[in-house]
Order: C-alpha cells, then structure tokens, then sequence
C-alpha cells in the first residue's frame, strides 16, 4: 500500500508511506524557498515522490491532515489570507474563521465542510497530476498529529497529548495508543487560549506570531517571572481540568485593551519570562493530569505548542514521565506524515532518523561548486591517520575554530538542522552567538544547539535519560554538568540549560568521526549545530542553495558530500 500524505496549511508538505513505513518527506518550504509556505504543495508532492522512486499512478491513497483544508477558503478569501500571513490568528477575519470552524465542531455541522473540502481537493490534485489510482480521503487536524506522534515512537502503550493554536475547530487532545490503536479520550475546542496566548505575546514585543515564538522563549530565561505580572496574565491561560482556560471576547484580545497595556508596562525580558512560566504552568499540568487519568507514564507530544523546548523539558523534569517523545515535525508542517502513517495503522517504532527529503548526486555537487567558482577538493579517497581525508580536514577547521556548512546525504525534514544541512563550529567561544549570527544576518536570544555523540551524554546532561530519543532530534533541553560548561560555553544558556542533538555512528557517521576526531585535538567532542540558511529563508535544499548561503555568509568551508571547499 502507497500513501500519499498532504498537509495543506501555512507549513504545506507532503510525505510518502510505503507498507507502513515513511520512506519521504518534504516541506514545501524547501521546494519554492518560501519560509513557511503555505502554497498548495505540487512541489513537495513531486519531490517526495521522486525520494520514494515513485510516480503518481503508483499511489493508492492520499490523505489530507486536516479536515478543513485552508487553502480552499483563505485562497477564495484574499482579506483573510493576508490575515494568516501577517497578523497570525489575531487578524479579525481570521479570528472569525476560528470562531466559526469552532462552532462547525460544535454542531457536528463540520461533516458538511469536510466533505465539500474533500470534493474540492480531488477536482484539484486529479486536474493538476495523474493520480489515477487514488482514492482521497482527509484526516481530522489533531488525530494527524497525535497519530504521527504515537506511530514514530516505540511503545505501544502510549499517552498522546496535542496542543497548538487550532486545526478542525480543535485546539487540544488526549488520546491512548494501545494494541496499534489510538483512541482518543478528549479534545477541547478552538477558543482555548494557551497558545494564541504565547503568540500574542511574541507579536507584543515586535516578533511576528507563528515564527518567532522560539525568541521568547529564549528571552525568558534573562530575569525571573514578576509574581504580580505571573498573576495578571494568569487570567488569561490556566490549566483547568481536563483541559485549559478559553479566550475571552475577541475584544480583549486586542493589543491596545487594558489586559495587554498592562503588560507592556513591563520589561521584554520580565514579559517573556512570564508568559514563560504561564505556559510551563499551564501545560504541565495539563501533562500531569492526563497521566494520572490513564496511568501511562510513556508520553508522545505533538502540535506546535511543543516546539517549546523549555516547555518539553519542563514535562521531563515532572518525574511522572518513563519515556518521552516530542515528534520532530511538531507543528503543521508534520500533518502530512502523520496523517500517511495514521491512515494505514503503521505499527510504532522509534524514527530513526530526519533525513527523508531529497538527495543529490556527486555531480550535482562537483556542478554547483563549480558554477559558484569555489575551489575546492574532493577528499574522500584521501585518508588521514586512518581516517577520511574530509573528516580529517574539517575536524582540524573546525579544531582552529573555523565555521564549516556541512551538506550531506538526503536533505532533514522538520524545523531543526540536523547535520545534514547544519553550519558547524568550536563550542568554545561564547561571543560566537553575536558574530556567527551577524553572518547569517540573525538576531536569536538563545545560544546556537551543541551536537554531542551519544556515548557522551551521560558526561553532559543531567535527565536526559527519559528523552533519549528526543534529543535526538534536538526537541527537549536539559540542565548542563560542569564538565560542559567548561567544554562548551557557548552552548549554554543563561539558565544553565542547552538544546542538544544527540548522534551516533550509525545514523551519521561522517558527523560522528568529526566529533571523535574534534574532541582528540581539542579535548572536547563538542560542536555548534546551527541551521545552513540565511535569516528569513528555508533550510538550504540543494547544492546551489548551499553554495550560495555558504558564500553569501562569508563562512569559512562547505564540506559537500567528500568535497571540502575552502574560503580564501
């Protein structure tokens, strides 16, 4: 069986699974270089099928994560569409569309919504592309992420939670996987406010709502929540069994009503610490209520809430929780593999990796580093002291504190870079987060994410047992051990804490040899992973995107498969 999952939202994309298994994924982003795009995905649908070795007669269901698609009304709405791109859910019109897919909830009226949705989805995907064979179907918003989590993760026993801003008239849910099924238990309706919350938030101290909430987070951690700012915004998001606190009318959500003037009375730091630890508050509790009803300490997070790393580790640190699993496309963007593995039942099993988009030839490479005018060497063939000459050349750039993009294999899925399409660097430097970040013309508040082998976590992180698997795709942070503040400054935040990604030989050896060969000359297998992108632009996808980012940002090497070209 051949599923093709779509998620057609502000982060479209499509995924492709094959007997149960995902063998691709791609983000439209990557395809039209569009941050976040939210253009119905024909070309990540092509991709993802050229990753699979696949055409569209070979398909025989695809599935839509969401039942509401939005683009068959934000694209027939232009007001409302510019609504989403600029203003988030705090646009009128769009707040209205939330009020009313709500209420469809409600009613059981979104029956007639979905099916019209579907219809429409089917004259479009059989006008655009030959899908002859495949049957169309959609897929609630939150059963598609609750079901990419539960099916990525290797319990079967398994509490799954979602939370993000709304999708289907649905803002929350709590479901348990047992026996390969996932039942839902709750769900809580559109007009919850926890995460609209932190958006608004994110758009009162100047950041745009839906991108930039990770700056929040990271500004949190400067000052200690004001007690008296906690109680006033406590108001507005609190846990209230099963689920949390709904929005008022939509007039107290504008910026200038009392609520929010008096927050801006405050400091940017003092109002993202709070809003912080409203949150925190707010959804631990909501994680804590669920365990106890079910008994199940195994928990798999979903929606875009859990981008949140702090948030993720507070979960982690409750003591209530045996494994814990973040699925690493958390937000919308990750609606189309869910909903491909939820359609066919895929037995759960741990994700092995992130690496589900497209590949590139050496020659592509050769070619595009060539068209750049970058001089460079292929050092594979070449070893070192009985090791590949390119691992061997770029652990001594790296070990003399140069910066090196690394592009490699099949291009990362998700929101992080995962050292396929990462800039790597010396984690020795603290003032690193100002003059790496001046190149890539960024402004962040957190430290750049350390990349680590998995046999020295234990030396680095304190409980980060129970989300093992997690940090490997770079979703959960934890307290850092002394050992690391002094092998990696520049990786830690103000709070003690880090973001890491955890790797082993296995799963990217090259990286891997680098960090062996690194912690030899240094004393500390240590690195900076940060994303290989420019501010405001996707993760790079090809070997042009690469070569140009690489030049663009005046970074010091690019080690492209065994290529190694350096910066004169």
């Amino acid at each position: 069986m051949i599923v093709l999952g779509i998620a057609d939202n502000h982060d479209s994309g499509a995924a492709v699974v094959i007997d149960g298994k995902l063998v691709s994924a791609v983000n439209q982003e990557r395809i039209d270089r569009v941050k976040n795009s939210g253009a119905f995905p024909w070309g990540a649908m092509d991709a993802a099928l050229e990753a699979a070795g696949l055409t569209e007669r070979d398909v025989d269901r695809i599935v839509v994560g969401t039942g509401f698609t939005p683009s068959t009304f934000l694209r027939a709405m232009p007001g409302l569409h510019h609504g989403a791109r600029e203003g988030g859910q705090f646009s009128p019109l769009l707040h209205a569309y939330v009020v009313y897919q709500s209420a469809l909830k409600a009613t059981g009226l979104h029956t007639v919504e979905v099916d019209a949705s579907r219809r429409l989805l089917e004259r479009r995907l059989r006008a655009g592309r030959p899908f002859t064979q495949a049957h169309i179907h959609v897929m609630d918003h939150h059963r598609a992420h609750a079901e990419g989590a539960y099916r990525t993760q290797p319990h079967d026993h398994c509490l799954v939670l979602t939370v993000d801003a709304m999708g289907d008239g649905t803002t929350a849910t709590a479901s348990l996987g047992r026996d390969g099924q996932l039942d839902r238990l709750w769900r809580q309706d559109g007009l919850a406010s926890v995460n609209s919350f932190y958006s608004r938030v994110t758009q009162l101290l100047g950041f745009k709502p839906n991108r930039h909430e990770g700056k929040i987070t990271g500004l949190a951690a400067y000052v200690p929540p004001p007690p008296a700012l906690v109680a006033h915004m406590q108001q507005k998001v609190a846990f209230r069994a099963p689920g949390f606190t709904r929005l008022r009318r939509r007039r107290t959500e504008r910026l200038d009503d009392p609520f929010w003037s008096e927050v801006a009375r405050w400091s940017r730091e003092e109002v993202a610490a709070a809003a912080q630890h409203v949150l925190e508050q707010a959804v631990v509790r909501f994680v804590e209520h669920w365990i106890r009803e079910t008994g199940c300490r195994n928990v798999a997070l979903a929606g875009g809430t859990f981008a949140n790393v702090k948030l993720n580790q507070r979960i982690n640190d409750t003591g209530l929780v045996d494994h814990l699993w973040v699925f690493p496309h958390m937000g919308d963007g990750g609606l189309a593999a869910g909903a491909a593995l939820g359609d066919v039942g895929a037995a759960p099993r741990l994700l092995p990796h992130a690496a589900w988009g497209p590949s590139f030839s050496r020659r592509d490479m050769h070619k595009a580093l060539q068209r750049g005018d970058c001089e460079h060497t292929d050092r594979g063939s070449d070893p070192v002291d009985g090791i590949a000459g390119d691992v061997a050349r770029v652990a001594a750039l790296l070990a003399e504190g140069k910066v090196v993009a690394r592009f490699s294999g099949r291009m990362e899925w998700g929101p992080r870079a995962l050292c396929q399409r990462s800039v790597l660097a010396r984690a020795h430097d603290p003032s690193i987060n100002q003059w790496l970040n001046d190149k890539l013309q960024r402004s962040e508040f957190m430290p750049f994410a350390p990349v680590v082998r998995a046999e020295d976590a234990s030396r680095y992180f304190l409980g980060y047992e129970t989300a093992a698997n997690a940090a490997r795709f770079m979703t959960c942070c934890f307290d850092v051990t002394e050992e690391f503040r002094a092998h990696a400054p520049a990786a830690v935040h103000v709070d003690g804490t880090a973001r890491p990604q955890l790797v082993d030989a296995e799963t990217l050896p090259g990286l891997h040899a680098v960090l062996t060969r690194v912690g030899e000359l240094t004393g500390a297998p240590v690195l900076i992973n940060t994303s290989f992108n420019l501010h405001e632009e996707p993760i790079v996808c090809t070997p042009s995107d690469a070569v140009r980012a690489f030049q663009q940002a005046r970074l010091d090497a690019l080690w492209m498969g065994s290529f190694v070209a350096e910066r004169g």
